[in-house]
């Protein structure tokens, strides 16, 4: 179950990342504040549950519907797929003066 958290990790934040179009670095701290919060929130569903009448069996059906609900929202982005076009990130280059200059990247791969 922990492999399988973890590797959820990165799938998502590079698929928000994808659909963020000109808040990347945004998007992706919101995504790790997400995982923050469902740690928090799980931990607590997951103790809740553990004291109920489910006993033994309540942290390990929390993580399921917890596991359910990350993947309703993943799966559904997968299907969507991009329709616009990419975005190209400008690099930052060094012109013969020492002057920082912007080069999209059709400049930067015709030197």
């Amino acid at each position: 179950m922990a492999l399988a958290g973890f590797t959820v990790n990165p799938v998502v934040t590079s698929l928000a990342v994808r659909f963020a179009g000109d808040a990347p670095t945004l998007t992706s701290a919101l995504t790790t504040s997400g995982y923050n919060t469902g740690i928090a929130a799980g931990s607590l569903v997951a103790g809740r549950a553990l004291d109920s009448s489910l006993g033994l069996t309540g942290p390990a059906l929390v993580g399921a519907v917890f596991a359910a609900l990350t993947l309703l929202p993943l799966i559904a982005l997968a299907l969507r797929g991009t329709t616009g076009p990419s975005r190209i990130v400008a690099h930052r280059t060094i012109n013969t003066a020492g002057e920082p200059e912007t080069a999209d990247a059709t400049s930067a791969t015709a030197r």
